[in-house]
């Protein structure tokens, strides 16, 4: 994942992902502290501002939208739930450039869906 802040893009792969203010500022936060692990007050400060009152679970719904508009390029789990605390960025969390199964089951897969997966699960099984 490239993000550049002067431009206001942030891409993955061949793809640039459209995002709104808010959750490039989050992004952009979470990727200036990966690792780190912050509250949802810690985050409505850094990224909201000192002045802004508003409620600490509007941080879920951006964090939420982050993750929808992370999806497309399988980067959605590089922002992590810390249970009982707020949320950290781990970049090594990214799903791998290459997908696990070979382009040739997943136009299969997709073509002939239930079929399919029968037809892999004969062939794992070495049924015929």
């Amino acid at each position: 994942m490239r993000f550049d802040a002067a431009a206001r893009r942030v891409t993955a792969g061949d793809r640039e992902l459209d995002l709104r203010n808010t959750e490039f500022r989050l992004l952009r936060f979470f990727m200036t502290h990966a690792q780190r692990t912050f509250s949802r007050r810690q985050l409505l400060d850094a990224v909201w501002g000192e002045q802004t009152f508003v409620e600490e679970r509007t941080v879920d719904v951006h964090v939420r939208r982050l993750r929808r508009a992370l999806q497309p390029t399988g980067h959605d789990a590089v922002v992590e739930t810390v249970r009982g605390v707020g949320f950290r960025f781990r970049p090594d969390t990214a799903a791998p450039a290459t997908p696990a199964l070979s382009s040739a089951v997943l136009d299969l897969a997709r073509h002939h869906k239930g079929r399919a997966r029968a037809a892999i699960a004969a062939q794992s099984f070495g049924v015929a």
